[in-house]
């Protein structure tokens, strides 16, 4: 699938990093392809040590070596048996893997209109809205991020926001190969700091917010802000690449502050001074917007299928995005107007029995407040809300996602959310701390979707959040098939709702 054809050599794919005296030795060896896995190692793959937080890669290089790997790339010394293999020392070997990958596939993101998006929340959304918007334009898009790679109708899953560095220019190569002109990409903090987009120059790159999130890696929010800062980079090889800014978000000045040798648009609501903003805003029933836009010559109407503040925020980033990339207001309109839903994002499920689901990622105490404080303004019986934290993660927003949800909801149950090798009851109690009243707890989570959906009668309101679009639950080590859609489905067929009241709980 590489654009560079045929199989290369070592040097080729290693000169910025290995020693100058390796040239010739590595310039017989011939790479078929690029692996970080032991378990993908075949007869001429050049392996990569990757150190983890579980595991070290250089633990398994002698296992490689076993399989047919043609050289090591390591960061620090092996004990190998086998001295046929070389090996190349290297002072990072994610950023040694990113600019290999980036060559095996013949720097695929250098042929087309690469739109990068990162944040706190609201990156898959963004990414939707700027391709719908590069879609009315009249341009082929593709989007890769949390909801795998999607391009001309199909999907590939993966299980990170943003792929390790030799996938990611993997799926950037499909894309173009599937005739992908434009690709949104989802970039997150750990993706940056793990060097997994090192080699992905981008036209444009958008900041959407940051708020609390990934402090059990960042340890601290000015150590997440500089994880987020490196994005920045990532347009210095661009002529004519900017960044664009939210304007309202309480880390504007530090950002514009370290991208200021670089170009910058900014948007926003309340700040009167950002270029791109929505103004006369008018909203439906279900929180819908329609809004002027201005920052072109003339503002235009916009109205909106998402609903939400925080989608009217995410549609005003791709909106910017669109402004400097030069796209007509008529693509901007028309664009923002088509999306109508993103999968696992305020997906709404409107049961026979008179109750409606939202599907839900928010996962984060800042992207669970913003999403039941829209469903507070909607008149509804009862509010259910049901939620878990993920185990093996920032343990100081547990409480707080506690509190938020006692404080929009008439009940609250607790549960898993890819729990992995902590003891979920652990979690639960981590949460429960920031909650005054005691609520329901059901670990097991299809048990805990189906036991509120037994309780919701007609007029309730449930809300499963933090899975989204998730086909599985992480419990150990493993992943086992779920999905909240799935199982809210699932209950509906099996209860016979169509057409028909069926008893719930009081």
């Amino acid at each position: 699938m590489k654009l560079s054809g045929g199989e290369v050599s070592a040097w080729t794919l290693l000169e910025p990093f290995a020693s100058p005296q390796l040239k010739e030795s590595l310039q017989q060896v011939r790479v078929e392809r690029l692996a970080y896995h032991s378990a993908k190692v075949k007869p001429g793959t050049l392996f990569f040590c990757l150190p983890g937080r579980k595991t070290d890669g250089h633990n398994y290089a002698a296992e490689a070596a076993d399989r047919g790997a043609v050289a090591l790339v390591v960061s620090r010394k092996i004990d190998l048996i086998n001295p046929a293999v070389p090996v190349i020392t290297v002072d990072d070997t994610g950023l040694a893997l990113s600019a290999a990958a980036a060559r095996f596939y013949g720097f695929p993101g250098e042929r087309m209109k690469m739109i990068g998006v990162t944040g706190t929340n609201g990156k898959t959304t963004t990414t939707y809205f700027i391709s719908s918007i590069f879609k009315a334009a009249g341009y082929k898009t593709a989007i890769l991020g949390s909801n795998g790679l999607i391009i001309n109708g199909t999907r590939r899953k993966f299980a990170l926001t943003t792929p390790q560095s030799l996938d990611l220019q993997e799926h950037l190569c499909f894309s173009l190969q599937q005739g992908a002109e434009v690709t949104a990409v989802e970039v997150s903090s750990h993706a940056l700091v793990q060097q997994r987009a090192a080699h992905c120059f981008f036209d444009s790159v958008v900041y959407t917010n940051l708020t609390r999130e990934h402090l059990d890696y960042h340890h601290t929010m000015p150590q997440y802000l500089e994880a987020k800062s490196r994005f920045l980079n990532l347009l210095e090889n661009r002529s004519g690449g900017g960044v664009i800014l939210n304007a309202d978000d309480p880390f504007y000045s530090e950002l514009a502050t370290r991208a200021a040798s670089l170009p910058q648009l900014t948007y926003g609501l309340v700040t009167e001074g950002a270029k791109i903003r929505a103004v006369n805003l008018a909203q439906t029933e279900k929180g819908c917007y329609s809004f002027d836009l201005l920052g072109w010559s003339v503002p235009f109407r916009v109205t909106l299928q998402l609903p939400g503040k925080f989608n009217l925020y995410n549609a005003l980033a791709a909106a910017a995005t669109a402004y400097q990339e030069e796209l007509v207001p008529e693509a901007v309109s028309t664009g923002l107007n088509a999306l109508q839903q993103v999968p696992g994002r305020f997906e709404e499920i409107e049961a026979p029995a008179g109750f409606t689901v939202i599907i839900d990622f928010a996962h984060t105490p800042d992207g669970l407040e913003q999403v039941l404080k829209l469903l507070s303004s909607r008149p509804v019986r009862r509010r259910i809300t049901l939620f878990g934290c993920p185990g093996e993660r920032d343990r100081g927003k547990r409480p707080l996602m506690g509190r938020i949800a006692e404080l929009y909801s008439d009940e609250v149950i607790l549960t898993n959310d890819n729990p992995a090798g902590e003891d979920a009851m652990v979690i639960i109690e981590d949460i429960k701390r920031g909650m005054c009243r005691m609520p329901l707890v059901i670990p097991d989570r299809r048990e805990a979707v189906c036991h509120a959906l037994t309780m919701a009668r007609s007029g309730d309101l449930v809300l499963l959040a933090g899975k989204g679009d998730e086909e599985y639950q992480i419990i150990g080590e493993q992943a086992f098939p779920y999905s909240d859609r799935q199982t809210v489905i699932d209950y509906i067929g099996e209860m016979g709702l169509a057409g028909k009241e069926r008893p719930g709980l009081p």
